[in-house]
């Protein structure tokens, strides 16, 4: 069954009405907000089709019908239209995305905490981070007979301890050789490029001793991974209750519990896989069975060339789209901007700094 031009304005019809009033929608109702010039029997029977295509679903026999999560993805893809926001919206948000304060961490905290007053939606947010931590060096140190401790650093200067508890005895020239080896064939990659190959080749050099290259390997792959994952967040997360959709009590813990674990929030953002552009995740599509309902919009900003930062909304399937991602892509701009242009003015003064001392 084709979607032609009739079906789709009389889907985003349904759609827009359903995100303004969390009302199912009749055929009457949309035959009176638009202007089709078709009658209640005509659109019910298109409502019919679109029900059938999987585009709308019927939540009460007697009722009218509500978007699906397919629904909506085909009204964000191609039937919403562009958000102009006003001059006033711009010039609130420019206030709050250019907020000066003296660390980078406490800027995206509270430009998120704007961000989520002026939505009145939850924001999710991503501190800054390196995309993909560079193995600087690897040290083993020998603790005492049954522990080593394992010492990771990145090319950014980050440092990550692991305690390695051994099953057998290893002598403090072991733990030397062994750290040695682990540089020559490890130093300068990162975690997706350290193989079967890599590590093969380490327990070529190192001979019978497995199982403590086993442990070893096993604790760079989380010392690394720790380097790597970026601080993850939530604000706003009270603004849920405006929503009617959040009316039930118990419904409104189940959310709690699942968004406030971080496992779950890193789930999202690498569903997502936010790069250069901004990304819709709807109903289904948001790898948490519990957030089935929901949709999560997100969008990138960035510090400097190889520093990125993810910026977010968590809301009901429902919401204005059109607004909401204008308003998201128009803030990390904001942000990117002042941040840029602020990482850039302090490295021009070490730089200036250092000329001096020379």
């Amino acid at each position: 069954m084709a979607l032609d031009d009739r079906k789709r304005m009389i889907l985003q019809a349904i759609v827009e009405d359903y995100i303004n009033t969390a009302e199912p929608v009749g055929s009457r109702s949309i035959s009176k907000k638009t202007d089709l010039n078709l009658s209640a029997a005509t659109i019910r029977n298109e409502m019919g089709d679109l029900e059938e295509m999987g585009l709308l679903v019927q939540p009460h026999t007697s009722a009218g019908r509500v978007p699906s999560t397919g629904g909506y993805r085909m009204y964000v893809d191609s039937l919403m239209e562009k958000y102009e926001m006003t001059a006033a919206e711009i010039d609130e948000m420019k206030k709050a995305a250019t907020k000066k304060t003296l660390e980078l961490e406490k800027i995206v905290r509270d430009v998120a905490a704007a961000f989520s007053g002026i939505t009145g939606l939850p924001v999710i947010g991503v501190l800054p981070g390196t995309e993909a931590s560079v193995v600087k060096n690897i040290k083993v140190v020998k603790i005492d007979s049954d522990k080593a401790m394992l010492i990771v650093s990145d090319k950014s200067g980050i440092i990550k301890n692991k305690l390695l508890h051994l099953k057998t005895d290893i002598s403090d020239a072991f733990a030397d050789d062994l750290s040695k080896i682990l540089n020559e064939n490890l130093s300068g990659l990162t975690i997706s490029e350290i193989n079967l190959s890599n590590i093969m080749e380490v327990q070529s050099v190192i001979g019978k001793n497995f199982e403590i290259l086993a442990s070893v390997m096993e604790m760079v792959h989380e010392a690394v991974l720790e380097i790597d994952t970026k601080q993850i967040f939530i604000d706003g997360l009270s603004n849920i209750f405006r929503f009617p959709e959040y009316g039930n009590v118990e419904k409104v813990k189940e959310l709690f519990e699942v968004v406030e674990d971080k496992e779950n929030l890193s789930k999202i953002i690498m569903e997502a896989s936010v790069s250069t552009q901004t990304k819709i995740l709807i109903g289904d599509e948001i790898p948490i069975p519990e957030l089935k309902n929901n949709s999560v919009v997100l969008s990138p900003y960035r510090v400097s060339e190889n520093i990125t930062g993810i910026l977010g909304v968590l809301g009901p399937a429902r919401m204005d789209y059109p607004k909401i991602i204008s308003a998201l892509e128009f803030f990390t701009n904001q942000l990117s901007e002042a941040l840029t242009n602020d990482f850039s003015d302090k490295k021009n003064q070490k730089l200036m700094i250092g000329k001096g001392d020379e």
